[in-house]
């Protein structure tokens, strides 16, 4: 287990005692995963407990093989944007055979600390899912304490959950997927070395990989914005395998920071989806590549001015 003091991400010892904890895998922190986020922050805010907290997982991975919208450290990030006093990293591995009273009494009670607990309608825990939201209920109650189950969280007509935003990112539909986030999808990893072509050809840009197991959007080029140094910064990112100048086999994604320069190996950056704009291409030459680049840099700042203004 590992506790994080939030917004520093800093590591501690321990929950304050009396915490507000709310659970689930929280993959992509999404509109109804904020939900109980307000509901464990309303808990501490009435003084009803002490903090609010996320418990969730550091190898959803072993849960099952659907694709993450989200690694630990982006769920940090989001955790710690959403006002939460702390967050509870714990291995699937070492919880997920316990007996469902033992999970609540002597895990989230015991060692945890827990106050309250907060769970999503469709909340399951317990050596084979046993338990659910009603049962998390009941033995809180039996042991003094509290809990708040959060129902169904509905936008536009749909119930908002992760597997509807993956369906989204799958496809293109960015503005969708940011539509039941709640925020636009990002990536956030490191920057590593390409062929450098970009440089040669007047357009510079950053390559990133996609970790084993992370969700990867529809091939194309996509309007974003990337963080940088603390400033932001509008870019047109290609998720592709490049087959203009590659051996179309591997597949990345290769962003062009509009109006900056400078070396970013190594570093993490964050890119946001916003729109995207076409399918990728193969281009009969460098200068044909070139010239459709261009093109997409005028769209995107077009989208953007349009959107926002």
């Amino acid at each position: 287990m590992t506790i994080y003091k939030l917004p520093e991400c800093t590591p501690v010892s321990a929950l304050p005692a009396g915490a507000a904890v709310a659970l689930g895998n929280f993959d992509g922190v999404h509109r109804g995963h904020q939900r109980l986020f307000d509901a464990a922050r309303g808990l501490a805010d009435e003084g009803k407990c002490s903090c609010s907290c996320a418990w969730t997982f550091t190898s959803p991975a072993k849960i099952s093989p659907i694709l993450c919208l989200t690694d630990m450290n982006a769920k940090l990030r989001l955790f710690a944007q959403y006002g939460l006093d702390y967050a509870v990293f714990e291995d699937f591995e070492l919880v997920k055979n316990m007996p469902c009273r033992e999970f609540v009494a002597e895990y989230l009670v015991e060692v945890l600390g827990a106050g309250y607990t907060v769970c999503g309608f469709n909340f399951r825990f317990g050596k084979g899912g046993a338990g659910d939201s009603a049962l998390l209920s009941a033995t809180m109650a039996e042991l003094g304490k509290g809990c708040h189950v959060v129902p169904a969280v509905i936008h536009e007509g749909l119930v908002v959950s992760s597997t509807e935003v993956r369906k989204r990112v799958e496809c293109g539909d960015m503005s969708g997927a940011a539509d039941l986030l709640g925020h636009p999808f990002s990536i956030k990893f490191p920057v590593i070395h390409g062929q450098k072509l970009g440089r040669t050809i007047g357009i510079p840009t950053i390559n990133q990989s996609f970790p084993e197991g992370h969700i990867v959007p529809r091939q194309g080029i996509y309007a974003c914005s990337c963080y940088v140094n603390g400033e932001i910064y509008l870019g047109v990112a290609n998720v592709g395998v490049r087959p203009t100048v590659s051996d179309g086999k591997t597949v990345n994604c290769e962003t062009h920071i509009i109006n900056y320069s400078g070396d970013l190996y190594g570093k993490e950056i964050e890119v946001e989806f916003y729109e995207r704009l076409r399918e990728e291409m193969k281009f009969d030459s460098v200068d044909a590549l070139r010239r459709q680049i261009r093109i997409d840099i005028a769209e995107c700042l077009d989208y953007f001015c349009t959107m926002y203004g």
